[in-house]
């Protein structure tokens, strides 16, 4: 049995998101879900991307090269790229 309950839609309007009123507001509630709200800290985003199979190979041989996981090497490259 599982712990995730969906209950029925009841085809209302007001089931429907609304859109964002601007990019900033898009982007905190992209970064922030309904089980954060409250006192918690912000748990981590899991990014998923698709890479094909000679650029992973580069990018792992450049994360072995520095002593550090993909997953490090990628965030300090988001890091440097975003500022």
């Amino acid at each position: 049995m599982s712990k995730f309950r969906i209950g029925p839609s009841t085809g209302s309007k007001s089931d429907q998101p609304t859109k964002p009123a601007s990019v900033a507001e898009f982007a905190a509630g992209a970064a922030l879900v309904q089980s954060q709200i409250g006192s918690r800290p912000p748990k981590p985003v899991r990014l998923n991307v698709d890479l094909d199979p000679e650029t992973h190979r580069r990018l792992k041989m450049r994360a072995v090269e520095n002593g550090i996981t993909v997953a490090e090497l990628v965030r300090a490259l988001i890091g440097r790229e975003l500022g």
